[in-house]
């Protein structure tokens, strides 16, 4: 009986602690900490050639302050350490008005990388779309909306296409033989855009923010309400939602949806 007690109350007292940590982490810790997430990206109509092609993905940076900004920073110079052969934004660069925007240039100019650095705008950036386009411009970033480049690397290539939730994806032209690689700020254009490219990114929804395993997120957003987090696959076609690097100033807590930088390889087998 008293073993039983014992017991009882031991696990009592995990249970407590462990809300205690959960608490704390998403309280104090989870808005300023990340990871850097690895996901094989595998397709039979990928080219042997641009087998270990990798890209960065970076998006919802929602700088507000300094202290976002010198976060930010550190960052890039850990970024810097990883092989990746080009590097895509994926909107919302500021959280609000923009601030110190040759500090912030400067900071996207020392990201290094061979086959281009792409760029697509969040809503948030689209309130100030040209002072934000300038930044990432003056950062070496191509700002693309609706559009389509073809990506040369090694004697072959892959269609970028950048598109927005008012327009059909199946418009914009290419090479029907190469992958089709779609960016979308929101995860739910994902609805109109599968069937018609291989693989999209997209953020915007902050993995869920507070994310419950085997349930979803506790709350959704416009923009992100049917696809919130993680992988996705359907009618040929996968997406990649990232968790994004910052919550918003208004509500930056994170629970199972770890803020991210997304490191992604081409590949035409699983290399597992």
């Amino acid at each position: 009986m008293k073993k039983l007690k014992l017991l009882r109350r031991l696990i009592l007292l995990l249970i407590v602690f462990g809300l205690f940590f959960i608490g704390f982490y998403t309280y104090a810790l989870s808005p300023k900490d990340y990871t850097f997430s690895r996901y094989e990206y595998v397709h039979k109509n990928i080219n042997s050639k641009l087998n270990g092609f990798k890209i960065a993905f970076i998006t919802d940076i929602h700088l507000s302050d300094k202290n976002n900004l010198e976060r930010f920073q550190e960052m890039i110079t850990k970024l810097n350490d990883y092989p990746f052969d080009m590097v895509i934004f994926g909107g919302d660069l500021y959280d609000g008005h923009v601030f110190s925007a040759k500090e912030v240039s400067s900071a996207l100019k020392n990201i290094d990388c061979k086959y281009g650095k792409f760029a697509v705008l969040g809503e948030n950036d689209k309130k100030s779309s040209l002072e934000v386009t300038q930044v990432l411009n003056d950062g070496g970033f191509e700002v693309i909306e609706n559009e389509i480049r073809t990506i040369y690397y090694k004697d072959t290539s892959f269609l970028l296409l950048a598109t927005d939730d008012q327009t059909d994806i199946s418009t914009l032209k290419g090479d029907t033989q190469t992958i089709k690689i779609a960016i979308a700020h929101q995860p739910d254009t994902f609805s109109q855009n599968q069937g018609k490219i291989n693989f999209q990114l997209s953020g915007h929804s902050g993995g869920g923010s507070i994310y419950i395993p085997y349930y979803g997120p506790l709350m959704t957003i416009d923009g992100a309400k049917t696809y919130n987090h993680g992988i996705y696959q359907n009618s040929g076609s996968t997406l990649l939602v990232s968790n994004g690097f910052s919550g918003p100033s208004s509500f930056p807590y994170k629970f199972f949806a770890r803020n991210e930088i997304n490191i992604i390889t081409l590949s035409s087998s699983s290399s597992s």
